[in-house]
């Protein structure tokens, strides 16, 4: 067995002076402590509130989409874009072993809605059962997703609690709405059947949910015709492959002839760039929160390796009268500060984790959703971070223990003896 390691397991953390010691000890504890638990925390905060905005950015904007053709010649674009037996028959050879995938054909037609006294611009998406409603159905907060497949349900439509507030209406409310398409004003009365709230300002204050059907029959347009096809299901890491992969094949597709028109395919990436970037960010001030406590657990723990040196000068220059080295000495030292690292890891980590683990099930701090399009602090655990975390205060605090060691080097056995 390791001499060192051996002779640091039996010395006790408590010195001759019991209060002095005591403190140091616990304070070194209690600094390793307070950094895991904020170096925990800040990881597991932002990697909570990176999921949540991707979450609901991609609610919103489908992973990918295949716009409308744009005509390179005449530079124009073209108004909708027809869901042909060529587009199902690319997408089906890129996509028919991805059991997640859910492709549909969405219309999206700009409207007012007029009330009594109020109006309002929005924007009336096309929803139907091949769409993915899983975002939408989380996020109700009155009322439901309605049945879009019975004739009843044809004009029922999702409205969001902002607009609701803002135009004074209610759940089971019959309001009219207007479109404007093709130089003619379309008047349609519609149900409210669901209320959301996803507390993403921006999209919240402009999307409103109708049935695809319906909509198709107000922009007069038939069946299998759309103001785009999108794609979902994808992880999230592969959506700028899987988009080039796409576009990639619709560009063959036009070689070989099997498409007369090239259609541009766009991802949740660049529609919601502006909030990506913003996310990335996120990722420096975390860096800066690593290094700012890294810095105070190695202060602290220097000075405690200090304070544990100069409280057994006698023991140093005992050890090394039976022939000791100065570099088993300074391991002996190590390898006790060490231990004063592990307990605070223990502590932090346990305090940490328990923490996140009663924010994820009971939310009991709060954010403001203006500011921070969430109603409450959003956490995440990621073991392999947590873990790798770990592993590198242990080796960042051996690493930094060594050069305060050498003090031993300074010590001498006949000095030690008159040593008070």
């Amino acid at each position: 067995m390791n001499i060192s390691l051996f002779i640091a397991q039996r010395l006790q953390l408590k010195g001759t002076k019991r209060d002095t010691s005591s403190s140091s000890t616990v304070i070194a504890i209690a600094g390793v402590a307070i950094a895991i638990i904020v170096m925990v925390l800040t990881l597991s905060i932002v990697l909570g509130f990176k999921h949540q905005i991707r979450e609901k950015v991609s609610g919103f904007e489908s992973q990918i989409t295949i716009n409308p053709a744009n005509d390179y010649y005449t530079g124009q674009t073209d108004q909708t874009i027809v869901f042909s037996d060529s587009i199902k028959n690319i997408l089906d050879s890129l996509y028919h072993n991805y059991n997640s995938i859910k492709i549909s054909l969405s219309v999206e037609l700009p409207g007012m809605i007029k009330t009594d006294d109020n109006f309002m611009g929005l924007v009336f998406k096309g929803i139907n059962r091949n769409a993915n409603n899983f975002f939408i159905s989380q996020n109700i907060v009155e009322g439901n997703i309605p049945n879009y497949d019975i004739d009843s349900c044809k004009n029922d439509i999702i409205i969001s609690s902002t607009a609701a507030s803002k135009l004074n209406i209610s759940l089971g409310q019959r309001i009219n709405t207007y479109f404007f398409n093709e130089g003619k004003i379309r008047a349609r009365k519609f149900k409210i059947a669901g209320i959301y709230n996803s507390n993403f300002g921006e999209y919240d204050k402009l999307i409103v949910y109708a049935p695809n059907s319906t909509l198709q029959r107000v922009a007069n347009i038939d069946s299998i015709s759309g103001s785009v096809i999108e794609i979902n299901g994808f992880n999230e890491n592969d959506i700028l492959d899987e988009s080039i992969k796409l576009q990639t094949a619709i560009n063959q597709a036009v070689y070989n002839r099997q498409l007369n028109k090239i259609y541009q395919v766009d991802n949740v990436l660049r529609a919601g760039a502006m909030y990506f970037n913003w996310l990335d960010l996120l990722d420096t001030n975390v860096i800066v929160i690593l290094i700012l406590m890294s810095c105070v657990a190695g202060i602290t723990l220097v000075s405690c390796l200090f304070i544990i040196i100069l409280e057994r000068v006698k023991t140093i220059g005992l050890l090394k009268s039976l022939g000791a080295t100065n570099s088993q000495i300074k391991r002996i030292f190590i390898h006790m500060t060490l231990r004063l690292v592990l307990r605070g890891m223990l502590i932090g980590n346990f305090i940490s984790i328990s923490f996140i683990y009663l924010q994820e099930y009971f939310r009991f701090i709060p954010l403001d959703p203006d500011a921070y399009y969430l109603s409450y602090v959003p956490v995440e655990i990621n073991w392999w971070h947590i873990i790798i975390l770990n592993l590198c205060v242990i080796l960042f605090s051996s690493i930094i223990l060594i050069l305060p060691s050498h003090i031993v080097s300074k010590i001498s056995p006949a000095q030690t003896m008159r040593y008070e």
